[in-house]
């Protein structure tokens, strides 16, 4: 007799008990998972999958219990408890041998990429999702160049790269990345963007989505090798770049800074510049702006708002951003910031 449970997370045990059933696959039990369920035969583990708010990880079943209806069972289980949290669109990140096993329960294949696979169903589909943007924000077929940035806070760095690019090119779009792991949410973000090029009359901001700089393309639960996943994580969102937004913008040219100091940014740099060319996107590199000689980046902003040092802050961001960060409404992010140490 088979028994589906949901485990209570804060149990150490029952989640310990999980992660070595997982361990039996090569798969890692990861730390941002809000929802689990086991399934049972009389008490020992057959099978489990969990949930990160809309990605659907870490399934693993027995081989001997395979092809038996568990996996329907446990995603539509997982799907229902995300109706019940008001989420409508959903992922799944797994091995591309598994393929067949979730486009037969009516998921959709985004991109398979280093033999790993992201699949979504549910309201709305990446394509649909972009040509919805392009049609919103009435953009044409014509060549354009794209920026693609966090913004942790918008900067004279990020400003010095938007206007280069406005000044070397006909038409613009900035995605600004959508998920909200960085310090500073992801609606303030593109409003400091957007208030802070409003001079600018070949640009628009855009967002990114949930597919681009995300979630989806840093899986790591099934990586044996630890030290592959930037590689793997980089060469993912490229490439899921080239197969969808580049095409539907006509996206011809991409500009990037020159990365001084975060690994994975300049990782990322180094794999754009290998990748993007071969699909007909030049990548223009720009040194970094400097002030005082010192370069202009969001982590030494977020620094100076540890630190208190609102002077020196003042020189390295827009008016426009500077009047946000000195106002009250800023004051819970500064807060939070201030006690974490939040995402470049």
């Amino acid at each position: 007799m088979l028994n589906m449970e949901e485990i209570y997370l804060g149990n150490q045990e029952q989640v310990n008990t999980v992660r070595q059933f997982l361990n039996k696959f090569d798969l890692s039990y990861e730390d941002d998972i809000d929802y689990t369920l086991v399934v049972y035969e009389k008490e020992s583990i057959i099978a489990t999958a969990s949930k990160a708010k809309n990605i659907l990880k870490c399934f693993a079943i027995l081989p001997q219990y395979q092809g038996l209806g568990i996996t329907n069972n446990l995603v539509k289980k997982i799907e229902d408890r995300m109706f019940q949290e008001g989420l409508y669109h959903f992922f799944i990140i797994t091995p591309s041998y598994n393929k067949l096993i979730f486009t037969s329960i009516g998921y959709q294949e985004i991109i398979t990429s280093s033999n790993i696979m992201i699949l979504e169903n549910g309201n709305i589909n990446i394509n649909r999702f972009l040509h919805n943007i392009k049609n919103n924000n009435y953009i044409d077929d014509k060549e354009k160049t794209c920026i693609i940035m966090n913004a942790n806070p918008f900067s004279l760095g990020h400003l010095y790269l938007i206007e280069k690019a406005c000044k070397e090119n006909e038409e613009v779009l900035v995605f600004v990345v959508s998920e909200n792991k960085s310090s500073f949410p992801f609606n303030i973000r593109y409003r400091l963007v957007k208030e802070g090029t409003k001079h600018l009359q070949n640009v628009k901001i855009l967002e990114t989505g949930p597919y681009l700089v995300s979630n989806l393309t840093f899986p790591t639960y099934f990586l044996k090798n630890k030290n592959d996943v930037v590689n793997i994580q980089t060469k993912m969102d490229c490439e899921i770049f080239t197969k969808y937004y580049q095409p539907i913008f006509n996206i011809k040219r991409r500009y990037i800074g020159t990365e001084p100091y975060c690994e994975v940014t300049k990782a990322y740099n180094t794999m754009m510049k290998e990748i993007l060319p071969q699909k007909g996107v030049e990548v223009i590199e720009i040194e970094r702006v400097k002030v005082n000689d010192e370069i202009v980046s969001a982590s030494k902003i977020r620094h100076l708002l540890r630190s208190n040092n609102y002077e020196l802050l003042k020189k390295l961001v827009p008016l426009t951003t500077y009047n946000y960060l000195v106002s009250q409404e800023a004051k819970d992010v500064i807060n939070q910031l201030i006690h974490t140490q939040g995402r470049h």
